[in-house]
C-alpha cells in the first residue's frame, strides 16, 4: 500500500480515514472518524517507505514499542493514546486529536511569540520531559513541529515519540544519531556518547530560541566547528536578559556545561534555586509483540539519503525579527491549501526535519504538477503564467516558514527587485541575482549538486528547482511577475 486514501474504513469501520495529518521519517499519521465515540481521532503507522525496508519487521517492533511506551503516559502535556491496534499487517497507534495547530506554524502566524507566552508553552512541554525522564527515557526530538496546540485552551502538548530511548544518566549509551538539525545537540550526532537529560534540554532551548526568533539556530557540529551562535536578544531587542541568557546555557555545546536536568533549566527563568529532581521511576517492561513483514509494495525506492555535509555559515545577515508590533494571522492553524487537491504534508514534513535536498526535489515536483506538466518536465513562459495563486502562495509559505523566512519565492523575488525594478529578462541582472543568492560563483553557474542543501545557506538560495525545469531564458522575471499579481510581493 502506498497510503490509505480518504473513505479508508479501518477495525471493521469504526475509524474513517479523513486525510494525511503528516509524514515523518518512518511514519505517516492521518485524520480519523472514530464512528463509535463520535469524534476526530489520530492515526499513527508505518508509512510506505518504510514497508518495502528488508527490515521492516525490526522498524514495526520499535513502533509496538513506541506505541505502549506512549500509552503508559498519563500527563496533561503529552499526547493521549487511546488504542493500539492491527489493521491486517500493519499496526497502528490511535491518538486523541488536537486541532489547534503546532507551534511552529502558529509562532509564524504571529510573527513571533512575545516572551510570556513563549515561555509559557515550554514550561508546559518541561513538565512533560520531566515526566518522561522520570520514567526513564529521553524524547530526542523536541521541537516547535512536535508541540501541538490544543484549539479550547490553547495549551501545549508534546508528540511524536519515535526517537524515545532508554537511558541513564551520564552513562555512555548506543543510540540511534537520528535526529533534527537545528535542534538536536552535539552529542546525538554519535551513535556512542553520554546522554542525560540535558540533551532534551538543548533541543527545549533551541525551541525557545526558535519561538522568539523565528530564526534557526546553527546546527551543533557548525557551531563545534568555531560558528558563533548569535545570540537571540540580537533577533529580537525586546527579549530581557534573563531569558537571552537562560537559553544561551540551555544550548551549550558541551553536556557538562548545561544545566543537569529540565527542572534545573527551567529554575534560570525565575531565578529560583531548582528543585531537586524526582527519583526515577522504573520503565514498565514493554510487551514484546511478533510481528510479520507485509508483502513488499510493487515499486523500488532508495533508501534516505544521509545528511550533506555541513557548511561553513554564510555571512549573509538574516533579518531580525521585529516584537514591537507583531501582524497576526486571522486564523493561525490554517494549513496551506491548494485549489487543485494537492498534498503539500509531505513537503513541511521535509523541511521541518531539514531535509532540503529533498523538499527542493519535491517542490520542483509538485509546480509541474500544478501546470500538468508531469511528462514533458519543463515549464515555459505560459505555463508560469498561468500556475494557481492559491498553491503558489501555500509552497512559499511553507518555504518560509520552514527556513525561518530565509528561503522561498518572494524571499527571492524581493531581492531580484533590489537589483533590477523591472520583470523583464536582464542578463545583468540575473547574474547579480545568481551571485547573490549562491547560484553563481567565479563567473560560473554552480552545478545542482554542489549547491549548499542547509539552513545557513546564502538568502534566497532555495528552492533551486534544478535545472531541467525550467525551458526558457528569463523564467524567474516571470515568476515573479506572477508573485506580483498574486499578490505576494507589492507593485515594483
Amino acid at each position: 500500500m502506498s497510503h490509505w486514501q480518504p473513505g479508508t474504513t479501518l477495525q471493521n469501520g469504526r475509524y474513517i480515514i479523513a486525510k494525511v495529518l503528516g509524514y515523518g521519517g518512518a511514519g505517516v499519521t492521518y485524520r480519523a472518524q472514530d464512528r463509535v465515540e463520535n469524534r476526530w481521532v489520530a492515526i499513527k503507522t508505518l508509512n510506505a517507505l518504510m514497508q518495502t525496508r528488508a527490515d521492516f519487521a525490526k522498524h514495526q517492533e520499535r513502533f509496538i514499542q513506541e506505541a505502549f511506551r506512549l500509552a503508559k503516559c498519563s500527563h496533561p502535556h503529552i499526547i493521549r493514546v487511546d488504542n493500539i491496534c492491527q489493521e491486517r499487517d500493519l499496526w497502528c497507534m490511535v491518538m486523541e486529536y488536537v486541532a489547534g495547530g503546532n507551534l511552529r506554524q502558529y509562532a509564524h502566524a504571529k510573527g513571533g511569540l512575545g516572551e510570556a507566552e513563549a515561555l509559557r508553552y515550554i514550561q508546559q512541554i518541561g513538565s512533560a520531559l520531566d515526566y518522561v525522564h522520570r520514567q526513564g527515557f529521553l524524547h530526542r526530538d523536541v521541537k516547535p513541529a512536535n508541540i501541538m496546540l490544543r484549539e479550547k485552551n490553547r495549551e501545549a502538548v508534546l508528540i511524536d515519540f519515535g526517537l524515545a530511548r532508554e537511558f541513564v544518566q551520564d552513562e555512555t549509551g548506543d543510540h540511534t544519531n537520528a535526529r533534527t538539525e537545528s535542534f538536536a545537540p552535539l552529542e546525538q550526532y554519535k551513535r556512542k556518547a553520554k546522554r542525560g537529560a540535558y540533551t532534551d534540554v538543548y533541543a527545549l532551548a533551541a525551541t525557545l530560541y526558535y519561538l522568539l526568533t523565528l530564526q534557526l539556530p546553527f546546527p551543533a557540529p557548525i557551531r563545534h566547528q568555531g560558528a558563533r551562535l548569535i545570540p537571540p536578544i540580537q533577533y529580537n531587542p525586546g527579549l530581557s536578559e534573563q531569558v537571552n541568557a537562560a537559553i544561551l546555557k540551555g544550548m551549550e555545546l558541551l553536556p557538562g556545561d548545561r544545566p543537569a536536568s529540565i527542572l534545573e533549566w527551567l529554575a534560570l527563568f525565575s531565578g529560583a534555586p531548582a528543585p531537586s529532581p524526582s527519583a526515577p521511576l522504573k520503565p514498565e517492561p514493554v510487551p514484546f509483540v511478533s510481528v510479520k513483514r507485509p508483502p513488499a509494495p510493487l515499486i523500488s525506492t532508495p533508501s534516505p539519503g544521509t545528511a550533506p555535509k555541513p557548511e561553513k555559515p554564510a555571512p549573509n545577515p538574516q533579518p531580525r525579527v521585529e516584537t514591537s508590533a507583531p501582524t497576526v494571522h486571522p486564523v493561525y492553524n490554517a494549513e496551506p491549501t491548494s485549489a487543485l487537491g494537492l498534498d503539500y504534508s509531505f513537503l513541511q514534513d521535509l523541511l521541518s526535519r531539514g531535509r532540503l535536498r529533498e523538499a527542493d526535489v519535491e517542490t520542483a515536483r509538485l509546480l509541474l504538477k500544478l501546470a500538468d506538466r508531469e511528462k514533458a518536465g519543463w515549464l515555459d513562459r505560459v505555463h508560469v503564467e498561468n500556475l494557481v495563486c492559491e498553491d503558489l502562495r501555500a509552497l512559499d509559505r511553507i518555504w518560509a516558514e520552514g527556513s525561518g523566512q530565509r528561503f522561498g519565492f518572494t524571499a527571492q523575488a524581493r531581492i531580484y527587485q533590489q537589483i533590477c525594478s523591472h520583470w523583464e529578462p536582464d542578463a545583468q541582472a540575473w547574474k547579480q541575482f545568481c551571485t547573490q543568492v549562491g547560484w553563481r560563483n567565479n563567473n560560473r553557474l554552480v552545478p545542482y549538486k554542489e549547491l549548499s542543501f542547509n539552513v545557513w545557506a546564502p538568502q534566497g538560495h532555495l528552492p533551486a528547482l534544478g535545472s531541467t525545469i525550467w525551458g526558457f531564458t528569463g523564467w524567474f522575471p516571470a515568476l515573479a511577475q506572477r508573485l506580483q499579481i498574486c499578490g505576494l510581493l507589492p507593485d515594483s
